[in-house]
Protein backbone atom coordinates (compact mmCIF):
# COMPACT_ATOMS: atom_id res chain seq x y z
CA UNK A 1 0.00 0.00 0.00
CA UNK A 2 1.38 3.53 -0.64
CA UNK A 3 1.81 6.46 1.49
CA UNK A 4 0.95 9.88 0.84
CA UNK A 5 2.21 12.98 3.14
CA UNK A 6 1.55 16.32 3.03
CA UNK A 7 3.53 19.75 3.33
CA UNK A 8 2.91 22.13 5.22
CA UNK A 9 2.10 24.56 2.00
CA UNK A 10 -0.15 21.79 1.06
CA UNK A 11 -1.92 21.93 4.05
CA UNK A 12 -2.40 25.41 3.87
CA UNK A 13 -3.90 25.38 0.78
CA UNK A 14 -5.96 22.35 1.96
CA UNK A 15 -7.53 24.27 4.71
CA UNK A 16 -7.86 27.86 3.11
CA UNK A 17 -9.77 26.15 -0.24
CA UNK A 18 -11.97 23.75 2.12
CA UNK A 19 -12.61 27.23 4.77
CA UNK A 20 -13.41 29.14 1.62
CA UNK A 21 -16.02 25.93 0.52
CA UNK A 22 -17.34 25.87 3.99
CA UNK A 23 -18.66 29.69 3.60
CA UNK A 24 -20.62 29.00 0.64
CA UNK A 25 -21.91 24.83 1.46
CA UNK A 26 -20.07 22.82 4.54
CA UNK A 27 -20.94 19.84 2.49
CA UNK A 28 -19.43 21.17 -0.93
CA UNK A 29 -16.52 21.54 1.10
CA UNK A 30 -16.59 17.84 3.17
CA UNK A 31 -17.11 16.23 -0.11
CA UNK A 32 -13.84 17.97 -1.66
CA UNK A 33 -11.82 16.65 1.30
CA UNK A 34 -12.98 13.30 0.31
CA UNK A 35 -12.15 13.55 -3.04
CA UNK A 36 -8.59 14.89 -2.41
CA UNK A 37 -8.08 12.53 0.23
CA UNK A 38 -9.39 9.78 -2.52
CA UNK A 39 -7.27 10.79 -5.05
CA UNK A 40 -4.34 11.13 -2.81
CA UNK A 41 -4.97 7.40 -1.96
CA UNK A 42 -5.18 6.25 -5.40
CA UNK A 43 -1.79 8.12 -6.47
CA UNK A 44 0.05 6.36 -3.70
CA UNK A 45 -0.63 3.37 -5.14
CA UNK A 46 0.27 4.44 -8.35
CA UNK A 47 2.95 7.45 -8.26
CA UNK A 48 4.02 7.79 -12.07
CA UNK A 49 0.27 7.72 -13.03
CA UNK A 50 -0.26 11.82 -12.85
CA UNK A 51 0.39 14.42 -15.04
CA UNK A 52 4.18 14.86 -15.55
CA UNK A 53 5.00 19.19 -14.57
CA UNK A 54 8.60 18.76 -14.56
CA UNK A 55 9.04 21.91 -16.77
CA UNK A 56 7.89 23.26 -13.09
CA UNK A 57 9.94 21.39 -11.01
CA UNK A 58 12.45 18.36 -11.42
CA UNK A 59 9.96 14.89 -10.80
CA UNK A 60 6.59 16.83 -10.14
CA UNK A 61 3.31 15.52 -10.96
CA UNK A 62 0.10 16.18 -11.12
CA UNK A 63 -3.29 15.19 -10.53
CA UNK A 64 -6.65 16.83 -11.01
CA UNK A 65 -9.44 17.16 -8.59
CA UNK A 66 -12.09 19.65 -9.81
CA UNK A 67 -10.56 23.01 -10.40
CA UNK A 68 -7.64 22.38 -8.63
CA UNK A 69 -4.21 20.09 -9.16
CA UNK A 70 -2.61 18.23 -6.69
CA UNK A 71 1.23 18.78 -7.08
CA UNK A 72 3.36 15.94 -5.50
CA UNK A 73 6.60 14.61 -5.99
CA UNK A 74 6.82 10.53 -6.25
CA UNK A 75 8.80 8.38 -4.23
CA UNK A 76 9.44 4.62 -3.84
CA UNK A 77 6.44 3.82 -1.36
CA UNK A 78 4.12 6.51 -2.13
CA UNK A 79 4.01 10.39 -3.23
CA UNK A 80 4.64 13.89 -0.89
CA UNK A 81 2.27 16.31 -1.92
CA UNK A 82 3.95 19.65 -1.94
CA UNK A 83 0.85 22.08 -3.28
CA UNK A 84 -2.77 22.21 -3.41
CA UNK A 85 -3.01 24.61 -6.62
CA UNK A 86 -6.05 26.19 -8.87
CA UNK A 87 -5.80 25.63 -12.42
CA UNK A 88 -6.43 28.34 -13.94
CA UNK A 89 -3.52 30.00 -11.81
CA UNK A 90 -0.30 30.87 -13.83
CA UNK A 91 1.54 27.46 -12.89
CA UNK A 92 4.99 28.58 -14.57
CA UNK A 93 5.28 31.57 -11.94
CA UNK A 94 4.34 29.14 -9.42
CA UNK A 95 7.06 28.48 -6.40
CA UNK A 96 6.95 24.99 -5.50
Amino acid sequence: MGNYSFSDAALADLDEICASLSAINPDVAIRFFEKVRDKCRQFAQFPNMGKNYSHIKANLRGLIVENYIIFYLPRPDGIDIVRIINGYRDLESLNI
